[in-house]
């Protein structure tokens, strides 16, 4: 994260603070967002959210409701992207749609996650960016598309995922993270101190800390998970845990 960027969320940390107001940043990424929470007891209160359940480029919001006295929303609309003609469109991967949207010129902190599907994407981006986008992206590749903002987040996990069962000795990030990417705990540990594990989007660097059903984990370069329930116990003790791998 560059000073311009830091300064800039202490700014608008103070300004939440001085004037009673949520203030909102732009779309961080994990990185970013890492070192943000390691200014966390440097700043007025702050969360972190990019529209739906799961996402990785999320907007911090500072201020709180118990400071305030209110709630405000983020700023933050969804946008499903479409071929106009199913029959002659191309198979769109992350990288066209992204590409795309760039080569309009539009600054990466005003679009957050982009879900790609089969036939169809879904974007994260600022309310203000969304008239934008939705009057200019035309075409993806040779593909005519077409733009609309969406009244709600469609029901369900807009990210496709595939079940995965683990027995584990325990809750700790470390331990799961070892059994859901086939890598020792040794080797869990180092990618810690290289800041290359998160949890819920976040730097961790403590193997020992504890997962609870809802939170998201990942390890740079093997993947991402998210902890569903546990199950129950087998017959020696250990956890039976249910997870999503997100694909």
């Amino acid at each position: 994260m560059d000073t311009f960027l830091i300064e800039h969320l202490a700014d608008l940390a103070k300004r939440a603070q001085a004037r009673n107001i949520f203030t909102f940043s732009g779309f961080l990424s994990p990185d970013e967002q890492a070192k943000l929470l390691e200014k966390k007891r440097e700043l007025s209160p702050f969360t972190l959210f990019g529209g739906t359940i799961g996402t990785e480029r999320n907007m911090a919001r500072f201020g709180s409701v118990q400071a305030l006295g209110y709630e405000e929303s983020f700023p933050i609309v969804c946008v499903k992207i479409e071929p106009v003609n199913p029959r002659f469109a191309e198979k769109l991967t992350h990288r066209d749609y992204l590409g795309s949207i760039m080569g309009l010129g539009i600054e990466r902190s005003g679009v957050g996650d982009i879900i790609a599907r089969q036939t169809e994407a879904y974007l994260f981006c600022t309310e203000k960016m969304a008239p934008f986008l939705t009057e200019n992206l035309t075409k993806i590749r040779n593909t005519d598309v077409k733009l609309t903002v969406c009244d709600t987040v469609p029901e369900g996990s807009l990210y496709e995922t595939r079940p995965v069962r683990l027995t584990l000795s325990s809750l700790r990030i470390d331990c799961a993270a070892s059994a859901a990417v086939r890598l020792s705990r040794s080797r869990i540990a180092e990618l810690m101190k290289d800041k290359k594990v998160f949890l819920n989007s976040a730097v961790c660097e403590k193997p020992d800390a504890l997962l609870a059903p809802g939170d998201t984990f990942s390890v740079r370069g093997f993947g991402k998970f998210r902890l569903v329930e546990v199950t129950g116990q087998s017959k020696k003790g250990k956890l039976v845990t249910q997870l999503e791998e997100y694909i």
